[in-house]
C-alpha cells in the first residue's frame, strides 16, 4: 500500500533535523515500520549505500533488527539478504526520489527471510525515509500460486479437456492445444488470444450473455459458474461448449485477479438434447393444439399435464390443477343415474390396460357446466415395463349426441306436426304393454274435412289444419301421454294407467279446446274413438282395432256436417277471391234454372240444377288467384291450370253425400258433344243433360260478359255463336230450346 503523507507532515519533516524529539514522536506513532537513512554518494554523486540513523519500534518488531545494533551501520552490512541487483534497484529508485522530490516508489525486498514492500521518501537530499510493510504471507501465496500454475499446466496439457486461464488485470489469456483443436485451430493460428479473438469465436447471441456474466465477476457478484454456450468452428459450424470457470486469486485490493476453467465439447449431447427438446416441444405443441382434451397423470393419479382443450372443458387452468388428484379436476357422473363415475385412471393403473369411459358419462366443469363426453385412457409405460402414469384423451360429444338425438328424433318424429310417428307408436306400444301400466287406453283421432281443405284451399292450408289439430291434442292430453300421428289425418294417443272414464274426460277437454280454435275460417273438427285394456289377457292390437272402429263410426255422422260447412266456406271464399266469378256463377245458376223450367223438369230437378249452376266453378278455388283475376288473355300454361277446375270441383263436392250427384254435373260441364272437351273426353249422351245445360249457360254468359281484355258480345252475336257450335260443342236440341227461350224473352221485353 502507499503511505499518504499530508502537506503539513512534509513541512514538518523538512523543518526538523533527524533526531528531533517531535520528529521521532511523529513516526513512533505510525502503525508501520520505518527507518531513517543517510544517503552515501559515490564519487559521481550517485547513491551507493545507506547508513541507519534511526527506526521506530514497529520496524524493530517486524524486521528483528535492533536500533542500537544497526545504528550508524550501512544497510549493505546490516541486511545480508540484499544482493547487488537489489541494491542497484534501490539506488536507482532513491536517485529518482531525491531528484523528483516527494515522489514515492514501491519496492519489494526480502530482508532476513521476510518479504517487505518498501516505500521511499527523501525529505532532504542527504536523507531517506523508508516505510516497511510485511508482505511475506502475500508473497509466499503468490509463489505457491505460480508453482501450482506450472504444475497444473504440465498436468492439463496432456488432458482431453480444453483448459484456459485469464488474468483479469492484464487481459492475458492462456489456452491449451486441446482447447484450440475443439474449434479446428492450432494455438499458433489463434495467437495472440485476447478479448478481440475471443469475441470472434463466440456465437454472437451467446456473447451478450457472457459479457453480462463477466460484469458480475468483475463486480464480485459471481465467483464460480457452469455455463453452456455456442462457439464457431473454423469450418463455420457450431460447437457447443460446457464452460466451467472459477476465480482462483484476487488482487491486494480485493478485485478478481486470475480466473481459470475448462472447456468441454458437448456438441453431440447438446444436439441430442435439442433434438429431444424439439421432439418434446413438437409433441407438446401438438397436444396443446389438438381439439381433444388431453390430461396426463403420474402413477399416483395426480395431474402433471393439461392441454388448452382440457382446460376449457374442465374449467381448470393447468397451473392450479398440477399435482391435484385427477378426480378433483375431472368430475364425471352418469347422465341418467347422476351417480359419480368410477375412476378410469385407477382402473388403468390397476390393470395396465387401455379403457374407455362408460356410455352416458357427463363431465361437470369447475363452474358447474355439464357436457356429455367420450374418452380413452391408456397407461404410460417405460421400457422396463413400469407404469409411470396415465394419459386421458377426451372430447365434448355434445354435437355428436345432438346429431344422434336428431337422427333418433327424425326416425321417430313426424316432421309436420312434431309428434311421434307411426314407427315410434308401434315400438312404444310393445314396450308399455305390461301389467304395471294397466289400464291402458288408446284414443284414436281423425281430423274431419282434411281432404276437402286440401282440394279446395291447397295442401299448405291442409298442413296448417293438421298442425293445429296436433297442438290441440297435446294441450288436451297429459304430459305423460304419448301422442303419435299415424299418417294422413289420423292420430293416436297412448294413455297408461288410465280408465275409460278418464279417457272420456280427456276427449271432452280436447273438444273444448278445439271449439275455440280455427285455421283461417275453418273450424277444427276431430272425430274420436277409444278402447281400454284392463287385463293382460287382452291383446293390445285388438284394443287398437276396436278404438279405430269406434272412431270411424263417429266420423260417419260427424264429418258430414263439417263437410257441408266447408263447402259453404269454399263458395264464400271463391266469391271473396273474385267478384266476377260470383256474378258469373249467379247468372249461370239463373240461366240453368230457366232452361230446366222450359224443359219441364220437376221442382227438385230444377232446384238441383240451379245449385249445380251456382257451384259449377267451385273447383276454381284451387286455382291461383292471380290467374283468375288476370286482366290479359291467359297463356297456354295458365289455360292448362284453369282446365283443372272441373276435377277439383268434383272432388270437393263428392266429399259430401248432399252434393255427390251435383259433383257429376260439375265434372262434365266442359265436355263437348263431339267428344273433344275435357277432362274426360265424353261425348253425346255420355254427358248428363244437366252438364250439357250448364255448358250452354256457362258459354252464353261468358260471351256476353265484359272481360278486361275484350268487350262482351251482343245477345244476337252470342246466339249466332251458339248456333254455329251447335252439334259440335253443344247439344243441338238444347241450343234450339235455349235460343227460342232467349228470343221470346227479348220479344216480351220489347213489347
Amino acid at each position: 500500500m502507499t503511505i499518504e503523507v499530508s502537506e503539513q507532515t512534509y513541512a514538518l519533516l523538512n523543518k526538523h533535523f533527524i533526531g528531533d524529539s517531535f520528529y521521532k514522536q511523529l513516526f513512533e506513532e505510525l502503525p508501520i515500520g520505518y527507518a531513517f537513512f543517510k544517503i552515501i554518494y559515490d564519487e559521481e554523486g550517485n547513491p551507493c549505500d545507506y547508513e541507519f540513523k534511526d527506526a521506530n519500534s514497529i520496524f524493530e518488531e517486524k524486521t528483528g533488527l535492533k536500533r542500537d545494533a544497526i545504528l550508524c551501520r550501512r544497510i549493505s552490512e546490516a541486511v545480508y539478504s540484499l544482493d547487488k541487483n537489489e541494491i542497484d534497484k534501490l539506488n536507482y529508485n532513491v536517485k529518482k526520489t531525491v531528484i523528483e522530490g516527494k515522489q514515492e516508489f514501491e519496492l519489494y525486498y526480502r530482508i532476513i527471510n521476510k518479504w517487505y514492500r518498501i516505500n521511499l521518501y527523501s525529505p532532504k537530499e542527504s536523507y531517506l525515509i523508508m516505510y516497511f510493510i510485511d508482505i511475506t504471507n502475500e508473497k509466499n501465496q503468490l509463489l505457491e500460486l505460480e508453482h501450482s500454475r506450472r504444475r497444473m499446466k504440465n498436468i492439463i496439457e496432456g488432458t482431453n479437456v480444453g483448459t484456459w486461464e485469464l488474468n483479469l488485470q492484464t487481459g492475458e489469456h492462456f489456452y491449451n492445444e486441446r482447447w484450440a483443436e475443439m474449434l479446428g485451430y492450432t494455438l499458433e493460428e489463434l495467437a495472440p488470444i485476447n478479448d478481440k479473438t475471443w469475441h470472434k469465436l463466440v456465437y454472437p447471441e451467446d456473447l451478450k450473455l457472457q459479457l453480462v456474466r463477466d460484469e458480475k465477476i468483475y463486480n464480485k457478484e459471481l465467483e464460480f459458474y457452469d455455463d453452456e454456450y455456442r462457439m464457431i468452428h473454423k469450418d463455420g459450424s457450431i460447437v457447443w461448449i460446457q464452460d466451467r470457470g472459477k476465480v482462483i486469486s484476487w488482487t491486494k485490493d480485493g478485485k478478481p485477479h486470475i480466473i481459470s476453467g475448462t472447456h468441454t465439447d458437448i456438441t453431440k449431447r447438446k444436439n441430442l438434447e435439442l433434438a429431444l427438446a424439439h421432439e418434446k416441444n413438437l409433441l407438446k405443441t401438438t397436444l396443446i393444439s389438438v381439439g381433444d382434451g388431453v390430461i396426463s397423470t403420474d402413477n399416483k393419479g395426480k395431474i402433471v399435464f393439461m392441454n388448452k382443450a382440457s382446460e376449457q372443458l374442465t374449467g381448470w387452468a393447468q397451473g392450479e390443477a398440477i399435482s391435484k388428484p385427477f378426480e378433483k379436476v375431472f368430475n364425471t357422473i352418469n347422465e341418467h343415474t347422476r351417480e359419480k363415475s368410477k375412476s378410469i385412471i385407477e382402473k388403468v393403473l390397476q390393470t395396465g390396460e387401455k379403457h374407455e369411459l362408460a356410455n352416458h358419462t357427463v363431465l361437470i366443469s369447475k363452474d358447474g357446466t355439464e357436457r356429455p363426453i367420450e374418452d380413452t385412457a391408456a397407461p404410460i409405460i417405460q421400457e422396463n415395463g413400469e407404469i409411470v402414469g396415465v394419459v386421458l384423451v377426451f372430447r365434448d360429444c355434445s354435437e355428436k349426441k345432438k346429431k344422434q338425438e336428431e337422427i333418433i328424433y327424425l326416425s321417430y318424429c313426424d316432421q309436420l306436426t312434431g309428434l311421434y310417428n307411426r314407427r315410434y307408436f308401434e315400438d312404444k306400444l310393445k314396450e308399455i304393454d305390461t301389467a304395471e301400466n294397466l289400464p291402458i287406453t288408446l284414443i284414436m283421432a281423425d281430423v274431419n274435412g282434411l281432404k276437402l281443405v286440401n282440394d279446395s284451399f291447397g295442401h299448405s292450408l291442409g298442413d296448417e289444419l293438421l298442425k293445429k289439430a296436433a297442438e290441440v291434442l297435446k294441450r288436451g292430453c297429459r304430459k305423460k301421454d304419448i301422442i303419435s300421428r299415424l299418417g294422413g289425418d289420423e292420430f293416436v294417443a297412448i294413455l297408461t294407467e288410465t280408465s275409460s272414464l278418464q279417457a272420456e274426460q280427456i276427449i271432452k277437454r280436447i273438444n273444448s279446446i278445439a271449439a275455440n280454435e280455427k285455421v283461417g275460417a275453418i273450424d277444427i273438427s276431430i272425430s274420436f274413438g277409444y278402447e281400454t285394456k284392463k287385463s293382460m289377457s287382452e291383446n293390445i292390437q285388438d284394443i287398437f282395432k276396436n278404438a279405430e272402429d269406434y272412431m270411424y263410426r263417429h266420423k260417419l255422422y260427424e264429418s258430414s256436417s263439417i263437410r257441408n260447412k266447408t263447402i259453404d266456406l269454399i263458395m264464400n271464399t271463391l266469391y271473396e277471391k273474385s267478384d266476377r266469378e260470383m256474378l258469373h256463377s249467379k247468372r249461370v245458376s239463373e240461366i240453368c234454372e230457366a232452361l230446366a223450367v222450359r224443359m219441364n223438369f220437376d221442382k227438385d230437378k230444377v232446384n238441383q240444377i240451379k245449385i249445380a249452376g251456382l257451384m259449377h266453378d267451385i273447383g276454381k278455388m284451387g286455382i291461383d288467384e292471380n290467374i283468375l283475376n288476370k286482366p290479359q288473355k291467359l297463356n297456354d300454361e295458365e289455360r292448362k291450370e284453369v282446365k283443372r277446375h272441373p276435377e277439383i270441383g268434383y272432388r270437393i263436392l263428392s266429399s259430401s253425400n248432399d252434393f255427390s250427384e251435383i259433383a257429376e254435373y260439375v265434372l262434365k260441364h266442359h265436355e263437348r258433344w263431339d267428344g273433344k272437351g275435357y277432362p274426360g273426353g265424353f261425348k253425346g249422351e255420355e254427358i248428363s243433360i244437366q252438364a250439357r245445360i250448364i255448358a250452354i249457360a256457362d258459354a252464353y254468359d261468358a260471351m256476353t260478359s265484359d272481360r278486361p281484355y275484350r268487350k262482351g258480345l251482343r245477345v244476337e252475336e252470342a246466339l249466332t255463336e251458339l248456333k254455329r257450335c251447335s252439334g259440335t260443342q253443344f247439344d243441338a236440341d238444347l241450343v234450339d230450346i235455349f235460343i227460342n227461350m232467349v228470343l221470346e224473352k227479348l220479344i216480351n221485353i220489347c213489347c
